[in-house]
Formats: structure tokens, sequence, C-alpha cells
């Protein structure tokens, strides 16, 4: 299912564009993913452990764009790639009305509204997916922007798995929330 590019006006008086990604993209959405990777405390994943190829990169992409229930935007000023976030549904029958999101921000453009635009975007389409009927997310249970933010969509918390995320001896809970989109 396509995906209408928008263009949308943060808080910060900028305007961005959300789209689609495209093969295209996939040089531009590594640096922007290993940036905000780097700069987050709320990604499970390391900057070393982030190893995509541009290869890998461009696959990646083109699995979004192959499957017709799962979506990959990018927002996007003046040629840049602030963040993006993603559908990916199950493609096994029994679970393909599902699918799990996932979002990132470059640093500089957190607090604009930028989240927010992103999500409601992704909800949007899965709205008018004849497939999707659930979509679901995981967050460290202290990110309390990402929580906010959620809650503000219509998640519904569904449970903590407690130290599931370790980093420098350091334990963080994990809290799953689902939206019911029928």
């Amino acid at each position: 299912m396509k995906f209408t590019p928008k263009t949308l006006l943060l808080k910060n008086g900028k305007e961005v564009i959300i789209r689609s990604a495209e093969l295209s993209d996939a040089a531009r959405l590594l640096n922007t993913v290993r940036e905000y990777i780097n700069d987050s405390e709320y990604i499970p994943k390391l900057n070393e452990e982030f190893t995509l190829s541009l290869e890998e990169e461009e696959q990646w992409i083109k699995s979004f764009i192959d499957h017709k229930n799962s979506l990959l935007l990018i927002a996007e000023y003046e040629g840049q790639i602030l963040g993006n976030i993603n559908i990916s549904s199950h493609q096994r029958i029994i679970m393909q009305h599902t699918a799990v999101i996932g979002m990132g921000i470059l640093n500089a453009w957190r607090n604009s509204g930028l989240g927010t635009h992103l999500m409601q975007q992704a909800i949007e389409w899965a709205e008018e997916n004849p497939v999707l009927e659930l979509l679901w997310l995981q967050v460290y249970n202290e990110n309390r922007l990402g929580l906010g933010l959620y809650k503000k969509m219509g998640f519904q918390e569904n449970g903590v798995i407690k130290n599931f995320f370790k980093h420098e001896n350091r334990y963080y809970d994990n809290l799953t929330m689902s939206l019911s989109l029928k």
C-alpha cells in the first residue's frame, strides 16, 4: 500500500517532508541511524553493533517496498534525513494482522513535534491498510518522552519484563505497548 508524501510544520517553524524511503536513501539513512543510535540511551543497540553495509541497508529498505503491510517512512529537511519510523508486519499468516513499530530521530530534532508527526502518519497509514489490526512496540520503561508520545497516540501498556536490557551493569525494564486499529 502506497504512502502519500506529506509536508508538515514542526514546532520550530521548519517544514519537513515525510515520505516512504527509497533505495537511493540508503547511504543517508545509514548515517542518520548511526548518529541517533550513538546519541540515544534508549535504543537497545550499541553503535559498534550497527554494522549494516550499504547493500544490506538497501535490502532492508527493499523489504518494506516489497511487503504490502509494512512501511518505512523517513523525515527529511533540506535533503537531510532527520529520522525514520517503520512498521514491520509479520509475514506468517496467523500474525500478519500485527506489526511492530520502530522509530529513531536525530537528537537535535527531538522535542520538535517530529516524533508525533511520524507516529501520526504511520498510524494513519496502518488504519487504512486492510490487513493490519494491531500495532505494538517495546520501550524502555524509563523513557519518559517516548512513553508520553505513545500514550498520547493511544497505545496501551501490556506488560513489563523486568531487567530486560543490561548496559554497563545497569538494568532497564522493557514495556510492551499496543494500539488496536479496528
